[in-house]
């Protein structure tokens, strides 16, 4: 009995032991299958913060640096369909604020009383020529340049407005109006002896600019025209007060978070990475996730691009379509800047990465570079230059042909397509110089 008892606990005791052991080996399963876990994680809550942070950075770059700012709003001054509704607009508003027909209606009445009928045609007619002047101004250097310099000036007031401060867009009663009366004074300014022939006296304007008080200067402009222009005049309205107080609120949650999801990306980012069991692999993941999210951020934005401008009337569709398409060429260079980063770091992943074909083709890489420095040192050939150099004439041929396609779908700077012909050049000089080198003797 005592034999027995004792197999039994050599038994139990074996049984302990091994059920340990097997606890003890599950541990490190259990950590790699937790590191597997969050690091998925992690790679989503980073792609989330990059779906964000993306057009979030490009709007912050573009709304709140003034370089930016102008570089993206100051060649709209040169765009024919803004030069049109510019001059329709700033000529539309003259007219209606000195009610020109009623002038001349009241002129024709005292002079010539049964030509009052033609009051109508004639004030068109003034208004058409009138309009064609505004143009030419509108058109000239002279406003490329007030327009840059006034946009300039403007930017901290588009801050302004989103931070509640701003004097040239106001509340006027229920609704947020800008104040455009430096471009109103700039045009009436250059077609004075017009409208001194129009008004019946000479006009001296005063000097508007945009840090004038709107009210100061309709009520300067009233009396050197003569008239009394409403409060509303050289302005437009934009949208309800309500919709301001949302606007700053959402710009204020806007700056508080933008930061927040940046830091909470590169934080996701690092964590993915140290926590991977196969870091190649997510940061794979990574790359291609954030590559889709990119493609699909372009393609909302141009779609809800297209949308904004049919919602237009069609009379200021063009201007709108120039306007819109100004700010979405920006976030389109910034996406493809973007893109282009994003696909290095994939190619580069792939390429050094453990595939046996990313072995052989690096093989292949350092067998041909090796082969093109010591060709001309009668230095030993691996199989990829020899391969090289029996597909010499296809090889040039080919390199050519590429360089053809991508200047033919393509628009390269100067600077770019010089890099293009170096590394043609570079190509067809490697190629041929290997092809030499691997000819028999009596061939060379």
């Amino acid at each position: 009995m005592s034999d027995q008892g004792d197999i039994e606990s050599v038994k139990a005791e074996v049984d302990r032991l091994k059920s340990e052991v097997e606890r003890l080996e599950a541990k490190p399963e259990k950590r790699q299958r937790l590191r597997r876990v969050f690091a998925v994680v992690f790679v989503v809550i980073a792609v989330i913060c990059a779906t964000a942070a993306t057009p979030g950075l490009w709007a912050r770059r573009t709304v709140y640096d003034t370089n930016r700012w102008v570089a993206v709003v100051g060649p709209l001054a040169s765009d024919a369909a803004i030069q049109q509704a510019l001059s329709t607009k700033l000529t539309t508003s003259v007219f209606d604020a000195l009610d020109v027909q009623s002038k001349v209606e009241s002129a024709l009445s005292t002079a010539a009383p049964k030509l009052e009928f033609i009051a109508g045609p004639i004030t068109s007619g003034v208004e058409g020529f009138v309009q064609d002047q505004v143009q030419k101004i509108v058109a000239s250097q002279q406003f490329q340049d007030f327009w840059t310099s006034s946009i300039t000036a403007l930017h901290p007031q588009v801050i302004a407005v989103l931070n509640g401060t701003s004097q040239v867009v106001q509340v006027q009663g229920d609704q947020v109006v800008f104040n455009y009366l430096p471009l109103v004074n700039q045009a009436l300014s250059q077609m004075s002896q017009t409208l001194s022939g129009i008004i019946g006296h000479q006009i001296t304007l005063p000097t508007i600019t945009a840090d004038t008080v709107p009210s100061q200067a309709i009520a300067e402009l009233s009396s050197a025209l003569g008239v009394q222009l409403p409060q509303t005049f050289g302005t437009v309205v934009l949208f309800q007060a309500s919709s301001l107080e949302a606007i700053q609120n959402a710009a204020s949650i806007f700056n508080k978070t933008l930061f927040a999801a940046l830091a909470l990306f590169v934080v996701s980012v690092v964590l993915a990475l140290v926590l991977s069991t196969n870091r190649r692999r997510t940061l794979l993941q990574l790359a291609v996730a954030l590559i889709v999210v990119v493609v699909l951020e372009r393609r909302f934005a141009i779609s809800e691009a297209n949308h904004l401008i049919s919602m237009m009337h069609p009379e200021n569709q063009a201007a709108g379509a120039a306007i819109v398409n100004a700010f979405l060429s920006s976030l389109l260079l910034t996406t493809k800047r973007t893109l282009w980063v994003l696909l290095a770091i994939l190619v580069v992943a792939v390429l050094s990465g453990p595939y046996p074909w990313a072995v052989r083709l690096r093989a292949w890489v350092v067998d041909g570079s090796r082969a093109a420095v010591g060709a001309v040192r009668g230095a030993d050939l691996g199989p990829a230059s020899l391969w090289v150099g029996a597909h010499r004439d296809p090889l040039m041929i080919g390199g050519v042909v590429v360089a053809a396609v991508i200047l033919l779908f393509t628009s390269l700077s100067l600077g770019w397509f010089l890099v293009l012909l170096l590394v043609l050049g570079a190509f067809e000089l490697i190629v041929y110089r290997l092809g030499a080198a691997t000819e028999p003797p009596e061939a060379a």
